[in-house]
């Protein structure tokens, strides 16, 4: 199942089951991740509440951020995150092929110049974020996005990098 004991809804003590009862109403179940974790509530509370400011839509809409999430997950190699964000995309009216095309080929992806520019800044933000320099932004911006929508891409890339990161370190299977 996952390299670590999860907490389940039963073992769960009150803070969590509370935790618990958010991600249910949201997800309509306690995916794998969030039971991993069950141990820490006050983690699991504050990737909730991050979640939740840089997921909405904003500068950018949240089908678009979703779309950078398959990207970073496609990347990282974090099938657990490419089947939990295909899931969210197909929820937004995504279509699958999409979804699955910005997972393990998104430069072939069917997709305006404008958001492509977007994905090659995640794929270096990912991969190089030490050799991210303003021309990079530039091309961002250059593309048509303002820097608010750049700013809620850097967002999005490092969230979905932190999500893949805990899905890999404890090894999680996909329970979407």
């Amino acid at each position: 199942m996952s390299f670590v004991h999860q907490v389940s809804e039963g073992e769960a003590g009150p803070p969590v089951q509370k935790l618990y009862q958010q991600v249910r109403e949201h997800y309509g179940f306690v995916p794998n991740y969030f039971k991993a974790q069950g141990r820490l509530p006050d983690a699991i509370a504050g990737q909730l509440a991050l979640a939740a400011a840089v997921l909405q839509d904003g500068a950018l809409p949240k089908a678009i951020k979703e779309e950078i999430g398959l990207v970073v997950s496609g990347l990282n190699s974090s099938s657990y995150c490419i089947a939990a964000h295909m899931q969210v995309l197909h929820s937004l009216g995504v279509e699958e092929s999409l979804g699955q095309k910005l997972a393990t080929d998104y430069a072939r992806a069917p997709v305006s110049e404008k958001e492509m520019a977007l994905f090659r800044f995640a794929e270096k933000l990912t991969r190089q974020p030490d050799e991210i320099e303003k021309r990079d932004v530039e091309a961002v911006l250059k593309a048509g996005w303002s820097e608010a929508a750049l700013v809620e891409a850097v967002l999005a890339v490092a969230w979905f990098s932190l999500i893949n990161r805990v899905s890999l370190g404890l090894g999680l299977v996909a329970d979407f």
